[in-house]
């Protein structure tokens, strides 16, 4: 029997259905694809979650093969993981702080008294070379001379008192080690008020705590309790209490910009008023004690009396501001470079001071009006330095030059009548 061939018509029918067929096969392999890839999705998901229950999300990376200990935020080499808290659950300033405490805490030592006997208190300490040399402050150590260093890592070594700065409260200690980790040492020119800061030391004997503030004021004149009087203090909110002195001022780059170092207060505790003393005179001051056991601090062998209206009106004076000489030391060399002392003696307070000397009213250039700015203009001078003194003299100014400074001590930076 011949086949009948098949029409055009039929032919398109049986392409069109064989071509719907295969549209049918491959969304039905889609649908069952999409249905398997999501039933292995919802399977992983649910793996996952017990695995992030049950050994958290540093489990699942150690799981996944990921090194965790190479992992960093980025921020200050920041851990990723820092204790159970993942660093991603911290807001930026907490991340900031961390990262602070983090890299500070390796060079911030307690400082305890080797003797029982010794009048020495329990403070902190800053690290500030490798091979053991420790800056703090006088009053931490007080007339000590054999210490107790711990470090943050349980480490304790014994260390010994290299020498003191009684004027600004700075002492350094050596500690018996090697290669330890010392702070970075940064710049007060860092800061501006409102700047934020930081504090690491032992309030109370806690350990290690750090405590945050902002720059409430720069270049702040604070009188010690040996009486001197240290320029450019900073002033911080930072909440400081006993243990906290000698410790780091930390900026927020990480760096150490001062050193902690009084709080005022009538309760003898925080009340939102602390200094520390700029970096640039720690490190300035330590560097000479390692040296020469000593600061060799430059100063005037003169008795002088801060000028004021009362003094000027009753003596005639042309001015009222200014560091009045009463005596200079006889055959001394304030005495040599020219200066007169006065001759008329009166009493004021409870003090004899002599009218008639000159009146101080610049030293080197440097305007002197008060004995803030007096001890300002002699700060980083030394011994035997020649310096340029302006005189207002019987109402006339003269210039001094070449007057050989001595050796200012905890006794003569006391020849002050206030």
């Amino acid at each position: 029997m011949k086949k009948r061939a098949r029409s055009g018509k039929e032919i398109a029918l049986i392409s069109a259905s064989v071509a719907a067929g295969i549209a049918v096969f491959i969304l039905l392999f889609a649908w069952t694809a999409a249905l398997s890839d999501q039933r292995r999705t919802s399977m992983l998901k649910e793996a996952i979650a017990e695995i992030v229950e049950k050994d958290g999300e540093k489990g699942l990376l150690e799981l996944a093969g990921v090194p965790i200990d190479d992992i960093h935020y980025g921020y200050e080499d920041l851990p990723l993981f820092s204790g159970d808290i993942p660093v991603w659950q911290l807001t930026d300033e907490e991340r900031r702080a961390a990262a602070i405490y983090e890299g500070a805490k390796g060079y911030v030592v307690q400082i305890v008294s080797a003797s029982e006997l010794s009048d020495t208190g329990q403070g902190a300490g800053v690290v500030i070379s490798p091979d053991g040399y420790i800056v703090t402050n006088r009053h931490v150590v007080g007339n000590g001379t054999d210490f107790i260093v711990r470090l943050h890592d349980g480490t304790v070594l014994d260390a010994t008192a290299i020498g003191t700065d009684p004027l600004s409260d700075i002492a350094v200690i050596k500690a018996e080690a090697e290669a330890l980790e010392a702070a970075a040492i940064g710049s007060s020119s860092e800061l501006t008020v409102g700047s934020s800061v930081y504090a690491i030391g032992h309030p109370y004997g806690y350990a290690w705590s750090m405590t945050q503030g902002i720059v409430s004021g720069l270049d702040r004149m604070v009188t010690t309790d040996s009486g001197g009087i240290i320029p450019s203090m900073i002033q911080s909110d930072a909440l400081i209490n006993p243990g906290n002195s000698g410790g780091p001022l930390i900026s927020s780059q990480g760096r150490m910009v001062g050193l902690v170092s009084s709080i005022h207060s009538r309760s003898g505790g925080a009340e939102g008023v602390s200094f520390a003393l700029p970096s640039e005179i720690v490190m300035d001051t330590a560097e000479q004690i390692i040296k020469n056991g000593s600061v060799q601090r430059g100063w005037l062998d003169i008795l002088s009396v801060e000028l004021n209206p009362q003094i000027a009106g009753y003596s005639g004076l042309p001015i009222s501001s200014g560091i009045l000489v009463s005596q200079v030391v006889p055959g001394g060399e304030a005495d040599k470079g020219g200066l007169k002392g006065g001759s008329e003696a009166v009493q004021y307070g409870q003090s004899v001071i002599y009218l008639g000397g000159d009146v101080i009213t610049a030293i080197n250039d440097h305007p002197v009006n008060s004995y803030s700015d007096y001890f300002a203009a002699l700060f980083d001078t030394k011994k035997g330095e020649k310096v340029s003194v302006t005189v207002m003299r019987n109402g006339r100014t003269l210039v001094l030059k070449d007057i050989a400074l001595v050796q200012q001590t905890e006794g003569n930076s006391r020849w002050l009548v206030r």
